[in-house]
C-alpha cells in the first residue's frame, strides 16, 4: 500500500492497488452487512468472495514487487514498519467488534516484509532460491496438513485473540489472520517479477509462462469446483471452505488467488484501465479510513432487517463513494497517510 517505489508512478501498478483496496472495502462491507446466517453456496456469495477474496493477495504481491523497486535506506524501512505496525492498532481500536487491539492484520505483514526485505531480495532475485522456496513452501503445507496443523482452527475468534505475547507472535507467524506464512510467498512472487525484465513498459511478462500458469490455475479451480459440487461440499469460503479456505490460507487459495492476480494484473495492464489509479495513489488512506464509518454503520443491517439486494445495494454504495473519494481527495495530497509517512521517513 506504500508507494515502495521513490515516487516513480507507474500507472498500470496503481490501478491494481486502487483495485486492491476498492475490493476489500467492498469485502468488509459485505461481511458487515451480510444477512446470511449460515454459510452460503450461491453464485452471488461465490462472486463477492471471490472478488474479495483476491483483495490481501493483490495488495501483497503489489507490495513485493514495489519492494524490490524501492531505493529505501535500512533507517528508512525501519520507519515505514513501525509507522505500518502503529496503523494496525489504530485499525484495530476502530474496528472493536472485528479485532482486538494488538491483533496482528494485513499492515503489521506488511510491516515484517519491509523488516525481512533482504531475505526477499534473496529468493526472488535467483531463480534456484525461487524454486526451493515455492518447493519448500510444499513441504511445509504437506507437513501443515498431514502431521502438525501449525496454521491452528478455523474460528475467527481465535484467530484475532491476543491475551499474551505467545498469542501475538503465534499470529504475526502462522495462526493469525495474514500470517507471514504464506503470506510470504505472494509477496515473493511480487518481488520475483519487479526483478524480471519486460519489454515495453510491462510490469508482467506477457508470455507462454504466463499464460499457462494461468490455465493450469484456472483449470484447478474449475476441477475443485466441480468435485466439490459432485461431494456437496463447500467449494469457497472465508473459514469453512473444503476447497479454498482463507483463514487460514489452505494451498487450495494460494493456486486460485495468485490466478486471479495474475489475470486482474494482465487485464489492466493490457486494456490500460486508469479508473482505479486515483484509488492507488491513496490505497493505505483509504484502507485506514474505511473502517470508521464501517464500525459506526455496523448495526444497520440488524436494527432495519434488511434484505439480501439491500444489503447489495449498501455494498456497492459504500464500495463507489470510496472510489468518487479518491478521485476528490488526490487534489489534497498533504492529507494523505501516505505524505504522512513520507514526511516521516528519512530519506
Amino acid at each position: 500500500m506504500i508507494d515502495m517505489t521513490n515516487n516513480t508512478r507507474i500507472k498500470a501498478i496503481d490501478s491494481l492497488r486502487g483495485l486492491a483496496v476498492l475490493l476489500m472495502v467492498m469485502v468488509h462491507a459485505a461481511a458487515t452487512w451480510s444477512p446470511y446466517q449460515s454459510v452460503q453456496t450461491t453464485w452471488f456469495a461465490y462472486s463477492i468472495a471471490g472478488l474479495g477474496g483476491l483483495a490481501a493477495p493483490l495488495f501483497v504481491t503489489i507490495f513485493g514487487w514495489g519492494l524490490i523497486k524501492s531505493q529505501s535506506t535500512q533507517i528508512n524501512n525501519l520507519i515505514k514498519a513501525l509507522i505500518l505496525l502503529i496503523l494496525q492498532i489504530i485499525v484495530n481500536i476502530s474496528s472493536p467488534h472485528l479485532y482486538e487491539t494488538f491483533t496482528p492484520g494485513i499492515l503489521s505483514l506488511f510491516g515484517i516484509l519491509i523488516l525481512i526485505k533482504p531475505l526477499i531480495l534473496k529468493l526472488s532475485s535467483n531463480k534456484l532460491y525461487f524454486t526451493v522456496f515455492w518447493l519448500g513452501l510444499v513441504v511445509v503445507y504437506l507437513v501443515n496438513e498431514y502431521v502438525l496443523d501449525l496454521q491452528g482452527v478455523n474460528v475467527w475468534d481465535d484467530r484475532v485473540n491476543t491475551e499474551n505475547m505467545f498469542t501475538f507472535f503465534s499470529h504475526l507467524i502462522l495462526t493469525g489472520t495474514y500470517p507471514l506464512f504464506p503470506w510470504i510467498s505472494f509477496a515473493v512472487v511480487g518481488a520475483f517479477l519487479g526483478s524480471s525484465i519486460t519489454e515495453g513498459g510491462k510490469t508482467l511478462p506477457r508470455n507462454n509462462t504466463t499464460f499457462l500458469l494461468i490455465i493450469i490455475g484456472v483449470c484447478y479451480c474449475l476441477f475443485s469446483l466441480i468435485l466439490s459440487s459432485i461431494e456437496g461440499s463447500t467449494w469457497a469460503h472465508p473459514t469453512k471452505g473444503d476447497h479454498l479456505n482463507f483463514f487460514p490460507a489452505n494451498f487450495g487459495f494460494i493456486i486460485g488467488s495468485m490466478t486471479g492476480v495474475f489475470i486482474f494484473w494482465l487485464v489492466i495492464q493490457e486494456f490500460s484501465i486508469a479508473i482505479f489509479e486515483a484509488a492507488g495513489r491513496i490505497s493505505l488512506t483509504i484502507y485506514v479510513v474505511h473502517f470508521i464509518p464501517l464500525t459506526l454503520m455496523s448495526n444497520y443491517e440488524n436494527e432495519n432487517n434488511w434484505t439480501v439486494m439491500e444489503a447489495s445495494q449498501a455494498v456497492v454504495v459504500f464500495t463507489t463513494t470510496w472510489l468518487i473519494f479518491a478521485f476528490v481527495w488526490n487534489r489534497l495530497q498533504w492529507l494523505t497517510i501516505e505524505n504522512l509517512i513520507r514526511k516521516l521517513s528519512i530519506s
